[in-house]
């Protein structure tokens, strides 16, 4: 049997090995997703917008090891891979047809939207798992959020990794900051959406 001790916060006796307070659900060590890069929402919106785009997809293949590592189940592992072979293909065919053939752009850039959704969703859930297992936190993510922003959500939800996990039962709020990058957010993805539109009419 574990010694048991008092939380330094509310005092409560606790195993020695806890990781959270069942009293007052403090955590004891800093909560952290391992050597995953450009997880700043600020930055990662710049340089997107920037390379009209394409950052999102570089982003996933920059931190495809950490994300691997982080999650435990073969099967995780399994769909993780086939979902970065086919953003890494329909990327290609991308690239590819934006000079040689307009008029498959907007499938193209469709597809890879529905890639994107995928991915977020499963990267997600590894974030998820990892966190219940090594901080004993349950993490909530919201769906409409994922396939609204799908990346810009992914990075808003590492962003504040942190203090969702230490914070679990703070609700979102609209009037926060994140609330307000949300709604930025929705006019950058209106423009994006626009800017494409307007590329794919001046190439006809």
């Amino acid at each position: 049997m574990a010694e048991e001790i008092n939380c330094p916060f509310c005092g409560n006796i606790i195993e020695s090995n806890a990781i959270r307070c069942e009293n007052c659900g403090s955590l004891f060590k800093e909560p952290e997703l391992p050597n995953l890069k450009f997880t700043e929402l600020g930055p990662f919106l710049a340089i997107d917008i920037l390379t009209l785009g394409f950052f999102s997809t570089i982003w996933f293949f920059i931190n495809g090891k950490a994300i691997n590592t982080l999650a435990q189940a073969s099967k995780d592992k399994l769909k993780l891979l086939w979902l970065f072979g086919l953003l890494a293909v329909n990327g290609g065919f991308y690239l590819v047809f934006i000079y040689k053939n307009p008029a498959y752009l907007l499938f193209f850039a469709i597809l890879q939207c529905i890639i994107y959704i995928a991915l977020t969703y499963r990267v997600l859930r590894i974030i998820q798992k990892y966190t219940e297992r090594t901080y004993d936190a349950v993490l909530e993510s919201n769906p409409y959020y994922i396939v609204l922003f799908n990346v810009f959500y992914l990075i808003h939800f590492i962003d504040t990794y942190k203090n969702r996990v230490q914070n679990l039962h703070v609700h979102f709020d609209w009037k926060s900051p994140q609330g307000i990058v949300l709604i930025l957010l929705i006019l950058i993805i209106i423009f994006i959406l626009r800017f494409y539109n307007e590329m794919y009419l001046l190439l006809h």
